[in-house]
């Protein structure tokens, strides 16, 4: 946000893509946690606390891959139209979102991670 301020789309696109690859990296682990969960016989069915588990995690994990998308469409719109007005408040609103998932996820993480070895 601080180089679409200063009109710097160079700026703004490597850190959408570095961003984009984060995400990316987080979204394997979690599918590969739940494989490996489920390969230990650990599902959905085992109990409650995993019952909740699967579709609370999931729902995060599913809601960073649309964010993942959505910031693919914003580096192409940057890439074709420049940091034009409308460009620039997509922006805003994805930094919103995904600024959103980043404060459930600490409370996830502390209720369900942290929490859950307690």
């Amino acid at each position: 946000m601080l180089a679409m301020h200063k009109n710097k789309k160079d700026l703004v696109l490597r850190w959408l893509f570095v961003t984009f690859l984060l995400g990316l990296g987080f979204i394997a682990m979690e599918i590969n946690e739940f494989h490996h969960m489920i390969l230990d016989g650990n599902g959905l069915e085992r109990s409650g606390f995993l019952s909740a588990f699967f579709p609370l995690v999931g729902t995060h994990g599913t809601h960073m891959f649309f964010g993942l998308i959505w910031m693919a469409v914003m580096m192409g719109q940057i890439i074709a139209k420049g940091l034009s007005a409308p460009v620039q408040s997509r922006l805003i609103r994805l930094s919103i979102f995904w600024h959103f998932l980043d404060v459930v996820w600490v409370g996830v993480f502390t209720i369900v991670y942290l929490m859950g070895v307690m």
